[in-house]
């Protein structure tokens, strides 16, 4: 996603004439928008269903996230992704340089039920089952307060929480970025809603990736410790103790008893 961040820099800049010289180079900075799009949104999707059979159904976790399994749930994303791009070949979709958004991004004018089984993808089925799978998370949490618990249990059960929250956050995030954009591709069927709009909803919703280090760093005292010690902050916010220096004291002569 950072990545595709960079790559439309040149459209934000130049407009669609940059890439006349390079008519290939659009449609390739699309697809990997696309792709990289479902990718970012279907982990989050992911790892909260992996936080909802932790603490939920915890004798089924180690069958449903082995190994094996984590790879085929990471490439079926990227199969998604890659399906939603076959699609244009079969004269669904388009993928090209957007007006009023200014990048290269799949064409939301091409086939409108395309863009609202795109919408629905990309934001609309990650929103529900994330917000399902929390829904169920709390009301398991909320039970379990009620009951008494033994301290290995409680200690499981309060980290899964803590990761909880952070993924809760993440989500919190994503929903706010990423639903505004939702609702103007669909809503704006006759292309009529001023750029500015399309503008600033688009970028708002790519840049929600660079947030979520953020709230790792809020939530997360393992990642909050490791940032600080990889740009050494933590030199810095220490303070500089004087050193005390001890001095000897006047020697005293043990034999004599009048001193």
């Amino acid at each position: 996603m950072s990545t595709f961040i960079i790559l439309t820099i040149p459209g934000k800049l130049e407009g669609e004439r940059f890439f006349h010289a390079y008519p290939r180079l659009c449609p390739a900075i699309a697809y990997l928008c696309t792709i990289s799009c479902i990718n970012s949104l279907g982990s989050i999707t992911l790892m909260s269903f992996s936080r909802f059979i932790f603490t939920c159904h915890s004798k089924y976790y180690n069958n449903l996230f082995s190994k094996r399994s984590c790879i085929v749930m990471c490439f079926s994303l990227y199969l998604i992704g890659i399906l939603l791009i076959l699609l244009n070949l079969a004269g669904i979709g388009d993928h090209s340089f957007d007006r009023k958004s200014f990048e290269c991004i799949w064409d939301r004018m091409a086939t409108y039920y395309y863009t609202v089984i795109f919408s629905i993808v990309l934001v609309w089925i990650p929103v529900i089952l994330t917000g399902c799978f929390y829904l169920c998370i709390y009301q398991k949490f909320h039970k379990s307060s009620k009951q008494v618990m033994d301290l290995t249990s409680y200690d499981q059960q309060r980290k899964s929480m803590c990761f909880a929250r952070t993924l809760f956050l993440i989500y919190l995030v994503f929903t706010t970025c990423w639903v505004p954009y939702a609702l103007i591709i669909v809503l704006d069927r006759q292309d009529s809603f001023p750029h500015e709009a399309h503008l600033i909803i688009t970028t708002f919703a790519h840049l929600h990736p660079s947030i979520n280090w953020l709230v790792y760093y809020m939530t997360n005292k393992n990642f909050k410790y490791a940032f600080n010690s990889l740009l050494r902050l933590d030199s810095c916010k220490k303070k500089h103790i004087p050193r005390i220096q001890v001095l000897p004291g006047p020697e005293r002569n043990m034999n004599d008893p009048g001193k």
